[in-house]
């Protein structure tokens, strides 16, 4: 099944301030802060559908000169990730994780072309209905979302596969997303099974598949 493609001349919002999720609830920042934060680091992470935010956190942990950014609708578990994100260093916690409260359908203009590594591991719902369907969309999101030379990694639980949908495959998932990938300037530089014990290091990576036997398509491409 393919969905309905279409083109729009951009995917992101019009307000002009980010709604940042931390520890004592949502705030808004103001484009002038969010630049200001972001040209202290050397470059920018973004997750879309983080869900509970571990991949950023564990990320900015290991690469303290990232800003790694988690975006998603659901402010609860980004509630929980920034307090998470909010603990001292010693304790798990990591002062350059940032998390956004938005839809990718609908993404914050201050985001535009700041993803210089744009992460999706293990979408659902619309998301993965988009890259499934290789929909237009996606390739309007990342053209909107991605730097000059950024680069894009996609991993796919190949056993949750939404009605109507067939299991993606390496071969599935390379011809469905090459055309709206090349649309946004992107080359598809590798798409394979991955073993178990290449899973990514989120939460819904150890829970679905380690130990499980599912198979993982992943996705690779460089701006």
């Amino acid at each position: 099944m393919r969905l309905r493609t279409y083109r729009r001349k951009s995917t992101l919002g019009s307000e002009m301030s980010l709604e940042i999720i931390s520890r004592r609830g949502p705030r808004n920042m103001d484009q002038s802060e969010f630049y200001e934060l972001r040209t202290g680091y050397a470059s920018t992470l973004v997750d879309l559908g983080t869900g509970d935010g571990a991949w950023p956190r564990r990320f900015a942990r290991e690469y303290s000169n990232v800003l790694a950014i988690g975006v998603d609708p659901d402010r609860d578990a980004l509630g929980e990730a920034a307090k998470l994100a909010d603990r001292k260093p010693a304790r798990g916690g990591a002062p350059n994780a940032l998390y956004v409260a938005a839809s990718v359908e609908s993404l914050p203009a201050e985001l535009q072309g700041t993803g210089d590594w744009i992460t999706i591991y293990f979408p659902w719902a619309a998301l993965l209905r988009l890259i499934l369907g290789g929909d237009a969309l996606i390739g309007d999101i990342l053209n909107d979302l991605a730097a000059p030379r950024a680069r894009l990694s996609i991993v796919l639980n190949a056993e949750a596969v939404p009605e109507g949908f067939d299991r993606p495959t390496p071969e599935k998932v390379r011809k469905s997303l090459r055309d709206p990938l090349e649309a946004a300037g992107f080359r598809i530089t590798r798409s394979e099974w991955l073993s178990v014990d290449q899973a990514p290091p989120t939460t819904w990576g150890g829970r679905l598949v380690k130990g499980s036997g599912r198979a993982m398509v992943a996705l690779d491409a460089q701006r």
